[in-house]
């Protein structure tokens, strides 16, 4: 049978035959250059390598060497913006007022627990302080998550601690519950690493700012159920978490509305994920 990630891959391989980018058998370029629409500059280097796509694996590149990276879809997407006035791409992901002073990737939310904290793809901070922190899924989500096995870390609940209470979100800290012992069993929402991105904006002093759940939409059987779980967690954790689903369909229909953009960069796009 056919999956919705295969055919994915299937897409993205038409776009690498059809500009000529070479690719092994897995579906791996051999240099990141390749995968991105314009180099990464500086910042973004530095801030890309906190993480784990550029780091190469046993016998296998950098995951940001696949063709169906969502770390190479963030960048061709958001690093545009970089240094621009983001109020256009604050408004084509739902937002009004004035757009953000500073475009970060691989943004860390510390959560107060040992070990390294979680981190957002992109966060958009803002004039006012508040964060639009924007967790993005390409081809992760359309894989189904592993039963049988927990699904936090032994800190997120040693000794009887309740991390998400003593953040003030207690829906988070019951949904949590739920999932670490099997009650709660999303089958393609990464649900666990929501609920870490909203303790780490709670932790710091960002309960007003936004998470968004930002993913990359494809046909078939597995889309209505993803999203249905997306939209159902939304609403467990309203009024207590600003978290909104959107895809990054989509963005680019907004994107595309906006006038004065440059045509190179919406060609890319339109090529690449969009044709």
């Amino acid at each position: 049978m056919v999956t919705g990630k295969t055919e994915l891959l299937r897409a993205q391989r038409r776009w690498a035959d059809g500009q000529g980018v070479r690719y092994d058998a897995r579906g791996f370029v051999r240099a990141l250059a390749y995968n991105l629409r314009a180099p990464l500059d500086e910042y973004s280097l530095a801030e890309l390598q906190r993480g784990s796509e550029l780091t190469p694996r046993i016998a296998q590149p950098a995951r940001a060497h696949s063709l169906c990276s969502s770390a190479a879809l963030v960048v061709n997407v958001f690093a545009y913006w970089r240094g621009r006035d983001q109020s256009p791409l604050l408004a084509a992901l739902g937002f009004s007022g004035p757009g953000g002073t500073r475009l970060e990737f691989e943004a860390p939310l510390p959560t107060g627990l040992p070990g390294d904290p979680p981190t957002v793809d992109v966060a958009l901070h803002r004039p006012d302080g508040r964060v639009v922190a924007v967790e993005s899924k390409f081809a992760e989500w359309l894989t189904p998550r592993p039963r049988g096995k927990r699904v936090f870390k032994d800190k997120y609940f040693a000794q009887g601690l309740r991390v998400w209470d003593a953040a003030g979100l207690p829906r988070c800290q019951a949904l949590a519950e739920e999932l670490q012992d099997g009650r709660e069993r999303p089958r393609y929402l990464n649900a666990p690493q929501l609920l870490k991105h909203s303790l780490g904006l709670a932790v710091n002093g960002l309960r007003t700012s936004t998470l968004v759940y930002l993913y990359y939409e494809r046909p078939g059987r597995e889309p209505a159920r993803h999203r249905a779980e997306a939209d159902s967690f939304a609403a467990r954790l309203k009024g207590e978490v600003d978290l909104r689903v959107a895809t990054y369909q989509s963005l680019f229909d907004a994107l595309r509305a906006l006038p004065e953009l440059d045509r190179d960069y919406l060609d890319y796009l339109a090529r690449r994920y969009f044709a």
